[in-house]
Protein backbone atom coordinates (compact mmCIF):
# COMPACT_ATOMS: atom_id res chain seq x y z
CA UNK A 1 0.00 0.00 0.00
CA UNK A 2 1.09 3.54 -0.79
CA UNK A 3 0.11 6.10 1.39
CA UNK A 4 1.81 10.14 2.26
CA UNK A 5 3.33 10.67 5.26
CA UNK A 6 0.52 10.26 7.50
CA UNK A 7 0.88 13.87 9.65
CA UNK A 8 0.04 15.75 6.76
CA UNK A 9 -2.33 16.58 4.08
CA UNK A 10 -0.18 18.51 1.42
CA UNK A 11 -0.65 22.01 0.23
CA UNK A 12 1.22 21.54 -3.30
CA UNK A 13 1.90 19.54 -5.71
CA UNK A 14 5.37 19.41 -5.32
CA UNK A 15 4.84 17.82 -1.56
CA UNK A 16 1.88 15.96 -3.16
CA UNK A 17 4.02 14.02 -5.82
CA UNK A 18 6.95 13.45 -3.36
CA UNK A 19 6.05 13.03 -0.11
CA UNK A 20 4.65 9.26 -1.13
CA UNK A 21 6.18 6.42 1.24
CA UNK A 22 5.44 2.90 1.26
CA UNK A 23 3.01 2.44 4.66
CA UNK A 24 3.41 -1.03 6.64
CA UNK A 25 0.33 -0.43 8.65
CA UNK A 26 -1.86 -1.97 5.96
CA UNK A 27 -1.41 -5.22 6.36
CA UNK A 28 -4.81 -6.02 7.90
CA UNK A 29 -6.04 -4.70 4.28
CA UNK A 30 -3.80 -6.81 2.76
CA UNK A 31 -5.16 -9.99 3.70
CA UNK A 32 -8.63 -8.59 2.45
CA UNK A 33 -9.85 -10.34 -0.54
CA UNK A 34 -9.84 -8.49 -3.56
CA UNK A 35 -13.20 -9.37 -5.03
CA UNK A 36 -16.12 -7.38 -5.92
CA UNK A 37 -19.50 -8.04 -4.51
CA UNK A 38 -21.99 -9.22 -7.17
CA UNK A 39 -25.13 -7.57 -7.09
CA UNK A 40 -28.12 -10.13 -7.10
CA UNK A 41 -30.41 -10.79 -9.69
CA UNK A 42 -33.75 -11.36 -8.55
CA UNK A 43 -35.34 -12.37 -12.12
CA UNK A 44 -35.04 -15.72 -12.98
CA UNK A 45 -35.59 -15.18 -16.32
CA UNK A 46 -33.09 -16.01 -18.19
CA UNK A 47 -32.37 -12.59 -20.94
CA UNK A 48 -33.43 -10.69 -17.99
CA UNK A 49 -31.35 -8.84 -15.40
CA UNK A 50 -33.04 -7.01 -12.38
CA UNK A 51 -31.43 -5.69 -9.02
CA UNK A 52 -32.18 -3.67 -6.42
CA UNK A 53 -29.76 -1.20 -6.16
CA UNK A 54 -29.80 1.43 -3.11
CA UNK A 55 -27.26 4.44 -2.50
CA UNK A 56 -26.54 4.66 1.26
CA UNK A 57 -24.18 6.15 4.21
CA UNK A 58 -21.46 3.77 5.56
CA UNK A 59 -18.35 3.06 7.16
CA UNK A 60 -14.80 1.47 5.79
CA UNK A 61 -11.43 0.79 6.84
CA UNK A 62 -8.80 1.91 4.20
CA UNK A 63 -5.97 1.80 6.72
CA UNK A 64 -5.63 0.49 10.09
CA UNK A 65 -6.50 3.41 11.42
CA UNK A 66 -9.98 4.35 12.68
CA UNK A 67 -13.22 3.57 9.90
CA UNK A 68 -13.41 6.55 7.28
CA UNK A 69 -17.26 7.70 6.86
CA UNK A 70 -18.10 7.05 3.34
CA UNK A 71 -21.33 6.94 0.89
CA UNK A 72 -21.90 3.40 -1.52
CA UNK A 73 -23.65 1.43 -3.27
CA UNK A 74 -25.43 -1.39 -1.51
CA UNK A 75 -27.61 -4.44 -3.26
CA UNK A 76 -31.31 -3.81 -1.77
CA UNK A 77 -31.84 -7.40 -2.05
CA UNK A 78 -30.18 -8.67 0.87
CA UNK A 79 -31.59 -7.24 4.16
CA UNK A 80 -28.15 -6.73 5.67
CA UNK A 81 -26.17 -5.50 3.30
CA UNK A 82 -23.97 -2.41 3.60
CA UNK A 83 -22.24 0.23 1.04
CA UNK A 84 -19.56 -0.59 -0.27
CA UNK A 85 -16.75 0.68 -1.96
CA UNK A 86 -16.58 -0.09 -4.71
CA UNK A 87 -20.19 -0.70 -4.83
CA UNK A 88 -21.71 -4.44 -5.99
CA UNK A 89 -20.72 -5.57 -9.14
CA UNK A 90 -23.19 -5.54 -11.81
CA UNK A 91 -23.42 -8.85 -14.42
CA UNK A 92 -25.74 -9.36 -17.50
CA UNK A 93 -25.01 -11.01 -20.76
CA UNK A 94 -24.72 -9.27 -24.17
CA UNK A 95 -28.49 -8.63 -25.25
CA UNK A 96 -30.04 -9.01 -21.75
CA UNK A 97 -32.84 -6.82 -20.51
CA UNK A 98 -31.55 -4.56 -17.50
CA UNK A 99 -34.31 -3.49 -14.90
CA UNK A 100 -32.54 -1.36 -12.00
CA UNK A 101 -34.87 -0.50 -8.81
CA UNK A 102 -32.68 2.30 -7.24
CA UNK A 103 -33.33 3.90 -4.04
CA UNK A 104 -31.57 7.26 -2.48
CA UNK A 105 -30.65 6.88 1.43
CA UNK A 106 -28.59 9.47 1.11
CA UNK A 107 -28.87 12.61 2.58
CA UNK A 108 -29.16 14.65 -0.63
CA UNK A 109 -29.78 14.19 -4.64
CA UNK A 110 -28.30 12.03 -6.97
CA UNK A 111 -28.57 10.13 -10.02
CA UNK A 112 -26.97 6.88 -11.68
CA UNK A 113 -24.58 7.53 -15.41
CA UNK A 114 -24.35 4.22 -16.67
CA UNK A 115 -21.07 4.79 -18.19
CA UNK A 116 -20.08 3.72 -21.38
CA UNK A 117 -23.31 1.93 -21.79
CA UNK A 118 -25.74 3.22 -24.66
CA UNK A 119 -28.41 3.16 -22.77
CA UNK A 120 -32.49 5.20 -23.74
CA UNK A 121 -31.70 8.63 -23.03
CA UNK A 122 -34.30 8.59 -19.75
CA UNK A 123 -32.00 6.72 -18.52
CA UNK A 124 -28.77 8.07 -18.75
CA UNK A 125 -29.17 9.79 -15.19
CA UNK A 126 -27.74 13.57 -15.67
CA UNK A 127 -29.90 16.42 -14.88
CA UNK A 128 -30.43 17.16 -18.33
CA UNK A 129 -32.34 13.93 -18.89
CA UNK A 130 -33.91 13.03 -15.55
CA UNK A 131 -35.27 14.93 -12.25
CA UNK A 132 -32.47 14.41 -9.53
CA UNK A 133 -33.25 11.07 -7.01
CA UNK A 134 -34.23 13.28 -3.60
CA UNK A 135 -33.56 11.64 -0.20
CA UNK A 136 -35.99 8.52 0.34
CA UNK A 137 -36.92 8.54 -3.36
CA UNK A 138 -36.57 5.62 -6.29
CA UNK A 139 -35.78 5.65 -9.76
CA UNK A 140 -36.16 3.02 -12.06
CA UNK A 141 -33.54 2.76 -15.21
CA UNK A 142 -34.12 0.52 -17.79
CA UNK A 143 -32.04 -0.55 -20.53
CA UNK A 144 -30.73 -3.00 -23.08
CA UNK A 145 -27.15 -4.29 -22.82
CA UNK A 146 -26.34 -4.03 -26.56
CA UNK A 147 -22.81 -4.06 -26.05
CA UNK A 148 -20.28 -6.42 -24.10
CA UNK A 149 -17.51 -5.31 -22.20
CA UNK A 150 -16.26 -3.36 -19.47
CA UNK A 151 -18.67 -0.58 -17.95
CA UNK A 152 -19.17 1.39 -14.48
CA UNK A 153 -22.05 3.44 -13.17
CA UNK A 154 -21.40 6.75 -10.85
CA UNK A 155 -23.66 9.85 -10.04
CA UNK A 156 -24.02 12.62 -12.24
CA UNK A 157 -24.97 15.28 -9.43
CA UNK A 158 -21.80 16.76 -7.76
CA UNK A 159 -19.99 14.10 -9.29
CA UNK A 160 -16.34 15.01 -7.72
CA UNK A 161 -17.72 14.62 -4.57
CA UNK A 162 -20.17 12.01 -4.30
CA UNK A 163 -17.55 9.68 -6.53
CA UNK A 164 -14.91 10.81 -3.68
CA UNK A 165 -17.14 9.42 -1.38
CA UNK A 166 -17.56 6.40 -2.70
CA UNK A 167 -20.28 6.08 -5.30
CA UNK A 168 -19.20 4.27 -8.25
CA UNK A 169 -19.19 0.66 -9.50
CA UNK A 170 -18.42 -2.11 -12.41
CA UNK A 171 -20.65 -3.14 -14.96
CA UNK A 172 -19.49 -6.04 -16.93
CA UNK A 173 -21.04 -7.61 -20.27
CA UNK A 174 -20.31 -10.73 -21.52
CA UNK A 175 -20.59 -12.58 -24.80
CA UNK A 176 -19.24 -16.01 -25.71
CA UNK A 177 -15.88 -14.69 -27.17
CA UNK A 178 -13.95 -17.65 -26.79
CA UNK A 179 -10.94 -16.30 -24.91
CA UNK A 180 -9.68 -19.32 -22.43
CA UNK A 181 -8.56 -17.91 -19.40
CA UNK A 182 -7.92 -19.76 -15.89
CA UNK A 183 -9.44 -16.99 -14.09
CA UNK A 184 -11.32 -13.66 -15.09
CA UNK A 185 -10.60 -10.78 -12.23
CA UNK A 186 -12.15 -7.15 -12.50
CA UNK A 187 -9.93 -4.53 -11.26
CA UNK A 188 -11.37 -0.64 -10.22
CA UNK A 189 -8.46 1.42 -9.18
CA UNK A 190 -9.20 4.44 -7.27
CA UNK A 191 -7.21 6.83 -4.57
CA UNK A 192 -8.90 8.29 -1.73
CA UNK A 193 -7.37 11.62 0.50
CA UNK A 194 -6.93 10.01 3.92
CA UNK A 195 -6.05 12.52 7.38
CA UNK A 196 -3.91 10.79 9.69
CA UNK A 197 -7.00 9.49 11.55
CA UNK A 198 -8.08 6.99 8.54
CA UNK A 199 -11.18 9.33 7.73
CA UNK A 200 -11.53 10.86 4.67
CA UNK A 201 -10.30 14.61 4.18
CA UNK A 202 -12.75 17.24 3.57
CA UNK A 203 -10.13 19.56 3.06
CA UNK A 204 -10.51 21.09 -0.93
CA UNK A 205 -7.54 22.82 -1.85
CA UNK A 206 -6.93 24.92 -5.38
CA UNK A 207 -4.62 22.44 -6.16
CA UNK A 208 -7.19 19.86 -5.40
CA UNK A 209 -9.55 21.24 -7.92
CA UNK A 210 -6.57 22.41 -10.32
CA UNK A 211 -5.62 18.80 -11.14
CA UNK A 212 -8.05 16.73 -10.28
CA UNK A 213 -7.85 15.84 -6.40
CA UNK A 214 -5.57 13.23 -5.96
CA UNK A 215 -4.97 10.84 -2.60
CA UNK A 216 -2.54 9.66 -0.88
CA UNK A 217 -4.15 5.98 -0.37
CA UNK A 218 -3.95 3.89 -3.86
CA UNK A 219 -6.83 1.75 -3.82
CA UNK A 220 -7.51 -1.54 -5.93
CA UNK A 221 -11.40 -2.76 -5.20
CA UNK A 222 -11.61 -0.27 -2.62
CA UNK A 223 -8.18 -2.05 -0.74
CA UNK A 224 -4.51 -0.66 -0.13
CA UNK A 225 -1.70 -3.59 -0.27
CA UNK A 226 -3.70 -5.83 -1.30
CA UNK A 227 -2.44 -9.57 -2.25
CA UNK A 228 -3.97 -12.19 -5.11
CA UNK A 229 -2.83 -15.35 -5.37
CA UNK A 230 -1.50 -16.84 -9.38
CA UNK A 231 -0.56 -19.49 -11.01
CA UNK A 232 2.97 -19.59 -13.06
CA UNK A 233 2.25 -20.09 -16.31
CA UNK A 234 -1.46 -19.50 -16.22
CA UNK A 235 -3.45 -16.95 -18.09
CA UNK A 236 -5.41 -14.32 -16.58
CA UNK A 237 -8.05 -11.93 -17.99
CA UNK A 238 -8.10 -8.46 -16.20
CA UNK A 239 -10.51 -6.08 -16.16
CA UNK A 240 -9.61 -2.33 -15.39
CA UNK A 241 -11.97 0.59 -14.56
CA UNK A 242 -10.44 3.82 -13.51
CA UNK A 243 -12.89 5.63 -11.37
CA UNK A 244 -10.30 8.18 -9.46
CA UNK A 245 -11.26 12.04 -9.73
CA UNK A 246 -8.13 13.00 -11.39
CA UNK A 247 -5.54 10.71 -10.79
CA UNK A 248 -3.89 8.50 -14.15
CA UNK A 249 -2.91 4.97 -13.86
CA UNK A 250 -0.17 4.11 -16.00
CA UNK A 251 -0.20 -0.03 -15.50
CA UNK A 252 3.44 -2.40 -15.52
CA UNK A 253 4.13 -5.53 -14.41
CA UNK A 254 7.62 -6.28 -14.22
CA UNK A 255 8.93 -8.75 -16.48
CA UNK A 256 5.65 -9.45 -18.60
CA UNK A 257 3.73 -7.49 -21.14
CA UNK A 258 -0.24 -7.08 -21.69
CA UNK A 259 -1.97 -8.43 -24.33
CA UNK A 260 -4.34 -5.49 -24.67
CA UNK A 261 -7.89 -6.72 -25.96
CA UNK A 262 -10.46 -4.74 -25.27
CA UNK A 263 -10.91 -0.56 -24.94
CA UNK A 264 -14.26 0.87 -23.65
CA UNK A 265 -16.22 -0.33 -25.83
CA UNK A 266 -15.60 -3.67 -25.82
CA UNK A 267 -12.93 -6.23 -27.42
CA UNK A 268 -10.69 -4.62 -30.10
CA UNK A 269 -10.52 -6.26 -33.62
CA UNK A 270 -6.98 -6.75 -33.20
CA UNK A 271 -5.14 -7.09 -29.60
CA UNK A 272 -1.74 -5.85 -29.04
CA UNK A 273 1.16 -6.36 -26.53
CA UNK A 274 2.21 -3.62 -24.42
CA UNK A 275 4.69 -3.11 -21.85
CA UNK A 276 2.81 -0.53 -19.51
CA UNK A 277 -0.83 0.44 -20.50
CA UNK A 278 -2.17 4.33 -19.24
CA UNK A 279 -5.75 4.18 -17.93
CA UNK A 280 -7.25 7.95 -17.75
CA UNK A 281 -10.21 8.53 -15.55
CA UNK A 282 -13.29 7.14 -16.69
CA UNK A 283 -11.22 4.25 -19.18
CA UNK A 284 -11.59 1.01 -19.25
CA UNK A 285 -9.07 -1.56 -20.86
CA UNK A 286 -9.32 -5.27 -20.66
CA UNK A 287 -5.89 -7.30 -20.69
CA UNK A 288 -4.81 -11.15 -21.15
CA UNK A 289 -1.34 -11.56 -18.92
CA UNK A 290 0.33 -14.74 -18.83
CA UNK A 291 2.55 -15.39 -15.27
CA UNK A 292 6.04 -16.49 -15.63
CA UNK A 293 8.37 -17.14 -12.23
CA UNK A 294 8.84 -19.51 -9.92
CA UNK A 295 6.21 -20.56 -7.69
CA UNK A 296 6.86 -18.26 -4.56
CA UNK A 297 7.88 -15.71 -6.04
CA UNK A 298 6.07 -12.34 -5.82
CA UNK A 299 5.73 -9.52 -8.43
CA UNK A 300 3.74 -6.18 -7.67
CA UNK A 301 1.28 -4.26 -10.20
CA UNK A 302 2.45 -0.92 -10.64
CA UNK A 303 1.56 2.43 -11.85
CA UNK A 304 4.54 4.53 -12.82
CA UNK A 305 4.84 8.63 -13.42
CA UNK A 306 2.97 9.78 -16.21
CA UNK A 307 3.46 13.69 -17.26
CA UNK A 308 -0.06 14.36 -17.63
CA UNK A 309 0.75 18.65 -17.00
CA UNK A 310 1.47 21.31 -14.87
CA UNK A 311 4.95 20.00 -14.09
CA UNK A 312 3.96 17.47 -11.07
CA UNK A 313 7.02 16.15 -10.53
CA UNK A 314 7.62 12.29 -10.25
CA UNK A 315 6.56 10.30 -7.48
CA UNK A 316 8.47 7.00 -8.10
CA UNK A 317 7.46 3.84 -8.58
CA UNK A 318 3.88 3.01 -6.55
CA UNK A 319 2.47 -0.14 -6.22
CA UNK A 320 -1.06 -1.28 -6.56
CA UNK A 321 -1.64 -5.18 -6.06
CA UNK A 322 0.97 -7.71 -5.02
CA UNK A 323 0.77 -10.90 -6.58
CA UNK A 324 2.21 -14.30 -5.25
CA UNK A 325 2.45 -17.37 -7.56
CA UNK A 326 1.69 -20.17 -5.63
CA UNK A 327 1.29 -23.15 -8.10
CA UNK A 328 2.47 -23.78 -11.64
CA UNK A 329 -1.00 -23.38 -13.94
CA UNK A 330 -2.55 -24.97 -16.88
CA UNK A 331 -0.20 -24.24 -19.99
CA UNK A 332 -2.54 -21.26 -21.61
CA UNK A 333 -5.19 -22.86 -24.75
CA UNK A 334 -5.03 -20.65 -28.34
CA UNK A 335 -5.98 -17.82 -28.57
CA UNK A 336 -9.04 -16.96 -30.73
CA UNK A 337 -8.70 -16.29 -34.55
CA UNK A 338 -11.23 -13.56 -34.97
CA UNK A 339 -11.77 -10.79 -32.02
CA UNK A 340 -13.84 -7.76 -31.61
CA UNK A 341 -16.60 -5.84 -34.56
CA UNK A 342 -14.23 -3.41 -36.70
CA UNK A 343 -14.14 0.11 -36.19
CA UNK A 344 -16.17 0.25 -39.06
CA UNK A 345 -17.10 3.69 -39.49
CA UNK A 346 -16.74 5.51 -42.55
CA UNK A 347 -16.59 9.30 -42.54
CA UNK A 348 -17.87 11.38 -45.49
CA UNK A 349 -15.53 13.42 -46.81
CA UNK A 350 -18.01 16.45 -45.89
CA UNK A 351 -18.61 15.26 -42.14
CA UNK A 352 -19.12 18.87 -40.59
CA UNK A 353 -16.61 19.13 -37.97
CA UNK A 354 -17.03 20.56 -34.25
CA UNK A 355 -14.21 22.35 -32.71
CA UNK A 356 -14.05 22.30 -29.04
CA UNK A 357 -11.12 23.80 -27.20
CA UNK A 358 -10.78 22.81 -23.93
CA UNK A 359 -9.71 26.01 -21.48
CA UNK A 360 -8.27 26.41 -17.57
CA UNK A 361 -7.54 29.48 -15.41
CA UNK A 362 -5.53 29.25 -12.55
CA UNK A 363 -6.58 31.30 -9.58
CA UNK A 364 -6.00 35.35 -9.03
CA UNK A 365 -5.98 35.71 -5.39
CA UNK A 366 -5.77 33.32 -2.56
CA UNK A 367 -9.23 32.07 -1.70
CA UNK A 368 -10.45 31.26 -5.22
CA UNK A 369 -10.99 27.84 -7.17
CA UNK A 370 -9.76 27.70 -10.40
CA UNK A 371 -12.04 28.05 -13.41
CA UNK A 372 -12.66 25.39 -16.75
CA UNK A 373 -14.05 26.78 -19.97
CA UNK A 374 -14.61 25.17 -23.54
CA UNK A 375 -14.84 27.43 -26.43
CA UNK A 376 -14.27 30.25 -23.71
CA UNK A 377 -17.83 29.54 -21.54
CA UNK A 378 -18.44 27.66 -18.85
CA UNK A 379 -21.37 24.86 -18.27
CA UNK A 380 -24.23 25.62 -18.15
CA UNK A 381 -23.66 28.54 -20.77
CA UNK A 382 -21.66 26.56 -23.22
CA UNK A 383 -24.00 26.79 -26.53
CA UNK A 384 -25.29 23.24 -27.29
CA UNK A 385 -24.03 21.38 -29.81
CA UNK A 386 -26.95 20.82 -32.08
CA UNK A 387 -27.21 17.06 -34.34
CA UNK A 388 -29.34 15.03 -35.88
CA UNK A 389 -29.13 10.97 -34.56
CA UNK A 390 -27.47 8.46 -37.00
CA UNK A 391 -25.45 11.87 -38.88
CA UNK A 392 -21.76 11.35 -38.69
CA UNK A 393 -19.83 14.03 -37.54
CA UNK A 394 -16.47 14.93 -36.85
CA UNK A 395 -15.19 16.19 -33.20
CA UNK A 396 -12.38 18.33 -32.92
CA UNK A 397 -10.99 18.21 -29.52
CA UNK A 398 -8.07 20.80 -28.52
CA UNK A 399 -6.61 21.29 -24.75
CA UNK A 400 -5.52 24.55 -24.94
CA UNK A 401 -3.95 24.04 -21.05
CA UNK A 402 -0.94 22.91 -19.57
CA UNK A 403 -2.50 19.44 -18.95
CA UNK A 404 -4.23 16.48 -20.35
CA UNK A 405 -8.13 15.79 -20.52
CA UNK A 406 -10.03 12.91 -20.62
CA UNK A 407 -12.84 14.06 -22.96
CA UNK A 408 -16.05 11.91 -22.33
CA UNK A 409 -19.16 11.64 -24.43
CA UNK A 410 -22.50 10.02 -23.62
CA UNK A 411 -24.92 7.84 -24.99
CA UNK A 412 -22.25 6.17 -27.97
CA UNK A 413 -19.15 5.46 -29.20
CA UNK A 414 -16.35 7.21 -31.40
CA UNK A 415 -13.71 6.50 -33.53
CA UNK A 416 -10.04 8.33 -32.74
CA UNK A 417 -8.64 9.69 -36.01
CA UNK A 418 -5.77 11.39 -35.01
CA UNK A 419 -3.79 13.46 -32.31
CA UNK A 420 -2.15 16.48 -34.10
CA UNK A 421 -2.76 14.91 -37.38
CA UNK A 422 -1.04 11.91 -36.52
CA UNK A 423 -3.20 8.72 -36.50
CA UNK A 424 -3.34 5.88 -33.50
CA UNK A 425 -1.47 3.07 -33.62
CA UNK A 426 -4.01 0.84 -32.34
CA UNK A 427 -8.08 0.61 -33.82
CA UNK A 428 -11.07 0.38 -31.42
CA UNK A 429 -14.18 1.89 -30.08
CA UNK A 430 -14.03 5.07 -27.21
CA UNK A 431 -16.54 6.80 -25.26
CA UNK A 432 -13.81 8.57 -23.45
CA UNK A 433 -10.45 9.49 -24.30
CA UNK A 434 -7.13 11.11 -23.01
CA UNK A 435 -6.81 14.66 -24.88
CA UNK A 436 -2.76 15.33 -24.43
CA UNK A 437 -1.93 19.07 -23.28
CA UNK A 438 -1.25 21.49 -25.86
CA UNK A 439 -2.70 19.10 -28.54
CA UNK A 440 -5.89 18.47 -30.89
CA UNK A 441 -7.08 15.34 -31.10
CA UNK A 442 -10.01 14.16 -33.72
CA UNK A 443 -12.43 11.44 -33.73
CA UNK A 444 -15.38 10.64 -35.68
CA UNK A 445 -18.77 9.80 -34.04
CA UNK A 446 -22.36 8.36 -35.65
CA UNK A 447 -24.83 9.97 -33.67
CA UNK A 448 -26.52 7.56 -31.53
CA UNK A 449 -30.57 7.87 -30.39
CA UNK A 450 -32.51 11.64 -30.16
CA UNK A 451 -32.00 13.03 -26.67
CA UNK A 452 -29.78 15.32 -24.45
CA UNK A 453 -26.44 13.98 -24.40
CA UNK A 454 -23.59 15.30 -22.04
CA UNK A 455 -19.92 15.38 -22.68
CA UNK A 456 -17.30 16.63 -20.54
CA UNK A 457 -13.63 16.15 -19.26
CA UNK A 458 -13.98 13.43 -16.88
CA UNK A 459 -11.51 14.87 -13.89
CA UNK A 460 -14.46 15.20 -12.11
CA UNK A 461 -13.10 18.96 -10.61
CA UNK A 462 -13.08 20.19 -14.39
CA UNK A 463 -16.05 19.19 -15.21
CA UNK A 464 -18.42 20.21 -11.88
CA UNK A 465 -16.70 23.87 -12.46
CA UNK A 466 -17.34 24.26 -16.50
CA UNK A 467 -15.88 21.96 -18.56
CA UNK A 468 -18.95 19.88 -19.61
CA UNK A 469 -21.49 20.89 -22.51
CA UNK A 470 -24.45 19.09 -24.16
CA UNK A 471 -24.92 17.44 -27.59
CA UNK A 472 -28.84 17.70 -28.13
CA UNK A 473 -29.94 15.23 -30.90
CA UNK A 474 -33.41 15.61 -33.03
CA UNK A 475 -35.06 12.49 -34.56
Amino acid sequence: MICFMRSLVVPSALLFALMLASCSEASESAEASTDLIPLSDVNPAPDIVEVNLVASAGSTRYLNDGPADIWGYRDGSKAASQASVPGPVMTANKGDRVVVHFRNELPESTTIHWHGIRVPNMADGTPSTQREVAPGESFNYEFTADDAGTFWYHPHVRGDVQLERGLYGMVIVKENDGIAVTAERAFVLDDVKLESTGKLSTRTEALDLMLGRQGNVLLVNGKAGAQIEVKSGARERWRFVNAANGRYFNLRLPGHKFTVIGWDGGLLPQPYEAETVLIAPGERYDVLVTFTGAVGARVALETIHYDRGHEIPDPGVLPLLTLKLVASGTPPAALPATWGRNVDLEVPVDAPTRSLVLQEEEPKEPGQEPKFFINNQRFPDVPPIEGKAGAVEIWSVKSDTEMDHPFHLHGMFFKVLDVDGVPPPHAGWKDTVNVPQKKTLRFAVRYGTPGIWMFHCHILEHAERGMMGELRLAP
